[in-house]
């Protein structure tokens, strides 16, 4: 069984772990466990929680590791809904945190402080996910731009005819 493994900058590798002896597979497994419980508890700081930061962290990696003895190899994020992978809804959702920060800036200021950005960020699926045909062709033609490509060309808008001169 070989894996394709992402290691950055546009790379991947081909990788056998058939071939790894049993100390190269338990190094690999308790870096990339290590790795992986320690991602699920980056967002629990001292600065959000300055008495309770350790037990969140404790309870996060706990759920983390709850969850992959489960099979669930990606669990919903803390916090609101997992950010979008793909450039459109990214920029969909880009759109809508916008829109949302305006529309909604007095509900997310009454929110605690440790709590407004996951107001915001949940308010902004929502907006996105009920505006996306509005807001989905603007969102192709950014994407489009941000990629450095053209995007699809606009009808120009017609001149007013000139008015006459006065002039005698």
């Amino acid at each position: 069984m070989s894996l394709e493994v992402n290691i950055g900058k546009g790379l991947t590798m081909t990788v056998d772990p058939s071939k790894f002896n049993a100390e190269v597979t338990a190094h690999v497994m308790k870096i990339g466990l290590r790795n992986i419980l320690m991602d699920s508890h980056a967002n629990a700081t001292a600065k959000a929680d300055p008495q309770g930061y350790i037990a969140k962290s404790r309870e996060l990696a706990e759920k983390k590791l709850a969850a992959m003895y489960e099979g669930i190899v990606r669990a919903a994020a803390v916090g609101g809904p997992k950010a979008p992978t793909d450039p459109v809804s990214q920029v969909i959702l880009r759109l809508a945190r916008k829109a949302v920060q305006k529309d909604k800036a007095k509900e997310i200021a009454a929110a605690p402080k440790d709590q407004r950005l996951a107001v915001l960020n949940k308010l902004a699926a929502e907006y996105a996910q009920a505006h996306d045909g509005k807001l989905r062709p603007r969102a192709v033609k950014i994407v489009a731009l941000e990629d450095g490509g053209e995007p699809e060309p606009v009808a120009p808008a017609k001149a007013a005819p000139a008015k006459p001169s006065k002039r005698k």
